[in-house]
């Protein structure tokens, strides 16, 4: 047998993201890990509003149409500005809501659903709000 000993106890690897009323979309340091944040630079973010599902396609060309940069946080997690993209379609939260990301069509596409949100509001969580 080959076991790996877990040493990073204390910390999350659920793959979250989140998205605050002033459109910073925030992902987790699980996410980062699990979608490979770490190889992109930049990404170009998608809304369907028959679904009302996000979608942000992971680049490494900044001069891409509609190219975001992707900052990594030193802590762990990545976020993106978007509050330019919440505004326009109109999905800006009133509090900060997570969701569970899933794989999009590729390694480079990770998407959510706003229907499946929890909202943090002032330190409580309250389910199915978006």
């Amino acid at each position: 047998m080959a076991f790996e000993k877990f040493k990073q106890t204390g910390r999350s690897y659920a793959s979250k993201v989140s998205i605050s009323p002033r459109g910073m979309i925030s992902f987790t340091d699980g996410a980062r890990h699990r979608f490979g944040l770490d190889k992109y630079d930049f990404a170009v973010l998608y809304y369907d509003k028959e679904t009302s599902v996000v979608g942000v396609e992971l680049i490494n060309d900044e001069n891409a149409e509609g190219a975001i940069k992707l900052r990594k946080r030193e802590t762990g997690g990545a976020d993106i500005a978007a509050k330019s993209f919440v505004d326009y379609f109109g999905i800006t939260p009133e509090n900060t809501t997570m969701y569970n990301l899933s794989e999009g069509e590729n390694e480079r596409w990770i998407v959510w659903s706003l229907h499946d949100g929890v909202e943090r509001k002032r330190g409580k969580r309250e389910r199915g709000l978006a």
